[in-house]
């Protein structure tokens, strides 16, 4: 591709960015993008390496690594990255999680460990601290029933290599020796992420290679980022000639409960030499919505930082509401109601509305969600998908499926199917590229006309899956896709979707109504507030603004009324809030009230833009 002058570049696809964030794409350097809600951080890191890769700024061969903090995330802003600047120059740029990037190390480099902490070739990841804690207890009962489990998880994830001074390390290093030599060896991702650490750490060749391969590093929600991510990173790149980028928000900052550096924002200044750089527009949120979180920034969280509205919008637009109701069932009655009018009366995408909730989803939503279903709009838990459809394996598999089964044309799927296949490919000249694409469509034409007259049942669909991966390779995924080393996790993601296809074809008889239900087509999707951070709708209906849901506000005020910033914060044009009078609990139908979350209550009132409605039935109507 032909490189473009530095001077003629322009922002990719007509965007428009804010001064700052135009010097932050076309410069290099250190700098902590410090940016609220709606300020498109993750467009900016796009737009910056389209600046790099198509000026050559970022010269071939060097890459560009990109670490965020969730998955959904880092495939947003892969794809965006493919958007703006094409297939070809994209593939110079990694974008990973924190997790997926240590895993990356450790897969590659796991034969350059110490002795003494080399695993036994392929490894299975545990994902639940109880398992971790479960060695211990077989370990030493005593130390178990003796030591509190957070400073178990501790001890157990201390830098290494780790020092024996007493007991309690003694038992750690039986443990990890235990877990180490395992057949297969059993590692959590924060072990992980200390042996990827150790390895950078432990051999100076593999720590000069990432640094020459990645010339520029973005670190994205970084307010998220954990001590112990954050020493990975240091212990990669700290010293390189690498330059940084960091783009986060304070005000969002949620994930303390998970181990999120407080101080983080100071440590890179301090670490890096770094500038930090504030970006002012909101573009996501109307007007209303923008001067409501000013107020908040102002009253609730104390900061200064406040936001400026895109001129895309009208003044007077934007709406937040508080309704309160006496029972959930009052609660999810009167919204299916709003919601069927927004839908069929004004027009709202069923996908641009968002049903939100702090924690323990099932017990705020599982009810409604069961009812909107049975009364015909479709709801559906987002939070057990939203993994799933960011793995390119997935949407490889699901948009083959559509070409093969749908009787319109599916040019967008068939797009992202040879990009999926040439991404795997990357060593194919042009002539050789139109051979795949070729293939390809032979491919598709063959199954197509052999389910041209008949319905695929249930088990020539998981057949018919087999078919498409071993189309692709199931090697060659795994050797391009570091996640997929592990094999395990390659064929769970497989089975999976499969399943999950299967369970809708036995319901609808329909396989592209059972592929438009697994790609949440027409479907509300409801989730915690954690699983919401990064993405925006239209319309957001946060349940359950009440002391029950922040049952832990006393203990960590700052860290939920941040939470209550991230969900009102997802919403573009509406937000509404419910408070129930009851909930259901442990015991039945239990009263509840805003005691300890009045100060929430009392700054939406004074910001004088919310309005507060009772839908409480009087006795006299009821």
């Amino acid at each position: 591709m032909r490189k473009i002058a530095k001077k003629s570049w322009k922002p990719a696809d007509g965007m428009q960015l804010e001064e700052n964030a135009l010097e932050i794409a076309t410069t290099s350097g250190n700098h902590l993008v410090v940016a609220g809600p709606g300020a498109g951080k993750t467009e900016l890191l796009a737009q910056k390496a389209s600046f790099l890769l198509q000026t050559n700024t970022c010269a071939f061969p060097h890459r560009i690594l990109a670490i965020s903090f969730k998955r959904d995330a880092a495939f947003n802003l892969k794809e965006r990255v493919r958007l703006r600047c094409g297939e070809e120059l994209s593939r110079r740029f990694d974008s990973l999680t924190f997790d997926s990037f240590a895993k990356q190390i450790l897969d590659r480099f796991k034969q350059a460990l110490p002795d003494k902490y080399k695993i036994n070739g392929d490894y299975e990841i545990i994902l639940a601290d109880q398992s971790v804690l479960d060695y211990y207890y077989t370990e030493d009962l005593h130390y178990f029933n003796t030591t509190g489990r957070e400073k178990i998880l501790i001890i157990h994830n201390a830098e290494l290599p780790h020092r024996i001074t007493n007991k309690r390390e003694e038992i750690r290093d039986r443990v990890w020796n235990s877990m180490l030599h395992s057949s297969p060896s059993r590692l959590s991702f924060k072990m992980i992420m200390q042996l990827a650490g150790l390895i950078v750490a432990s051999n100076p060749k593999i720590k000069k290679y990432l640094q020459q391969t990645y010339q520029f590093v973005f670190l994205d929600e970084f307010q998220d980022t954990t001590g112990l991510q954050y020493d990975l990173f240091k212990t990669c790149f700290l010293g390189s000639n690498s330059y940084f980028t960091a783009v986060g928000d304070d005000k969002q900052r949620i994930m303390l409960w998970a181990g999120a550096k407080n101080n983080i924002f100071e440590d890179f200044i301090a670490d890096t030499k770094g500038t930090r750089v504030p970006l002012n527009m909101n573009f996501r949120c109307a007007p209303r919505l923008v001067s409501l979180l000013n107020h908040l920034t102002q009253h609730l969280l104390h900061k200064n930082d406040f936001a400026t509205p895109s001129s895309k919008w009208k003044p007077d637009e934007g709406e937040c509401s508080v309704l309160i109701f006496e029972s959930p069932e009052a609660e999810m009655q009167s919204i299916f109601l709003d919601i069927k009018k927004w839908i069929e009366t004004d027009g709202v995408d069923p996908r641009d509305i968002c049903i939100l909730v702090k924690q323990q989803l099932n017990n705020y939503a599982g009810n409604l969600i069961e009812y909107f279903n049975q009364n015909g709009i479709k709801a559906r838990d987002e939070n057990k998908f939203q993994d799933l459809l960011t793995q390119e394996v997935c949407l490889y598999i699901i948009n083959t499926l559509y070409n093969i089964f749908s009787k319109k044309k599916e040019n967008e799927a068939r797009k992202n199917i040879f990009n999926f296949l040439s991404n795997l490919h990357t060593e194919l000249e042009d002539n050789q590229l139109l051979l795949l694409d070729t293939k390809l469509s032979k491919f598709i034409s063959k199954w197509k006309q052999e389910y041209s007259k008949k319905e695929a049942n249930q088990d020539e669909i998981i057949n018919l899956i087999a078919y498409i991966v071993e189309f692709a390779d199931k090697d060659r995924i795994r050797s391009c896709s570091p996640q997929y080393r592990n094999k395990a996790l390659l064929n769970q993601h497989i089975k999976e979707v499969g399943d999950l296809l299967v369970s809708y074809l036995s319901t609808t008889k329909d396989i592209i109504l059972a592929l438009d239900m697994l790609m949440g087509k027409d479907t509300i999707p409801v989730m915690t507030i954690h699983k919401s951070k990064g993405l925006e709708y239209h319309t957001v209906i946060f349940i359950g603004l009440e002391d029950g849901a922040f049952w832990s506000f006393d203990a960590q005020p700052d860290e939920d009324k941040c939470a209550f910033f991230v969900a009102l914060s997802r919403a573009k044009e509406r937000i509404v809030f419910t408070f129930s009078q009851k909930r259901q609990g442990k015991f039945g139908l239990q009263q509840q009230s805003y005691k300890k979350i009045q100060i929430l209550f009392q700054e939406l009132n004074k910001s004088g833009i919310v309005s507060f409605e009772s839908r409480v039935k009087s006795n006299n109507n009821s």
